[in-house]
């Protein structure tokens, strides 16, 4: 009986080893870079709203120039008949 009993202590002595060497070599590693990316596509998330923000504005100011050409064209278009 005392020799299975000191297997399993050594058994479970030895899985406990095994998983904070896991935790600390695989596990670790992983969040950080985990996190690392999470940081970036925030960044990247709020990049493409700006970017979508400042095109809805040049949509806007599009709008207006190419109204104004119009009209523009029209005075020129009655000035050739004077």
């Amino acid at each position: 009986m005392e020799l299975n009993l000191n297997i399993t202590v050594q058994l479970i002595t030895v899985i406990g080893f095994a998983s904070v060497i896991v935790k600390l070599l695989i596990v670790k590693p992983l969040q950080g870079a985990i996190e690392t990316l999470q940081r970036a596509i925030d960044k990247m998330e709020t990049m493409l709203n700006n970017l979508s923000e400042e095109q809805k504005g040049i949509d806007k100011r599009l709008v207006a120039v190419e109204e104004s050409t119009k009209s523009a064209h029209k005075r020129i278009d009655g000035m050739e008949g004077i």
